[in-house]
């Protein structure tokens, strides 16, 4: 009969505060597993995405460039039709590109634009023949452009940006050099 009894405190204690110590470790260890898939699922989708964007990019460095044989400056404003221009040619290797986003600067600004798969038409930008129709030169292909240069300082910089599958990538040449037009005729 002891035998017994002392089974039977063993399952009835009058103090249960060591069962209700075990609950709230569980709780808190539930709780914490489901605030871990929460912040997982948020963070998961996020490096996904930036993944994706930096993969379209990758590999594809210099494989959009800057011809600085066919790249120059002409300052003087009675020299062609077209006045002061940049003259851009642009080299598109073995890639699919969606876009090219241009920038021009000299010491006092800086001027931006996007040529594009389709033919549009850009205010103050011509192809070489002075052609308005602007779009990007083909796959393993190069085209030539005329950008419209009315600040007082010369274009000190020139530098492109490949967007690729949507995505604006790095830039992929920078020609900090420009020589006069007349110098490479």
């Amino acid at each position: 009969m002891k035998k017994s009894k002392k089974f039977s405190r063993l399952f009835h204690k009058k103090n249960n505060r060591g069962i209700s110590e075990i609950i709230i470790t569980l709780i808190m260890i539930g709780l914490v597993l489901v605030a871990t898939a929460i912040v997982w699922g948020a963070v998961n989708g996020v490096i996904k995405s930036k993944i994706d964007s930096s993969k379209s990019c990758f590999g594809n460095f210099g494989k959009v460039a800057i011809e600085k044989k066919y790249t120059c400056y002409d300052g003087n404003p009675d020299n062609s039709l077209f006045g002061r221009y940049v003259r851009i040619m642009l080299n598109v290797g073995d890639v699919d590109i969606d876009g090219v986003v241009v920038s021009i600067s000299s010491q006092d600004e800086t001027k931006s634009f996007k040529i594009t798969n389709t033919a549009q038409t850009i205010d103050g930008i011509h192809t070489y023949d002075n052609l308005t129709s602007i779009k990007l030169p083909d796959k393993n292909g190069g085209k030539t452009y005329r950008f419209r240069w009315n600040p007082a300082f010369a274009p000190k910089a020139i530098q492109i940006a490949p967007i690729i599958n949507g995505n604006q990538c790095d830039v992929s040449d920078t020609l900090s050099s420009i020589d006069l037009c007349a110098t490479l005729e």
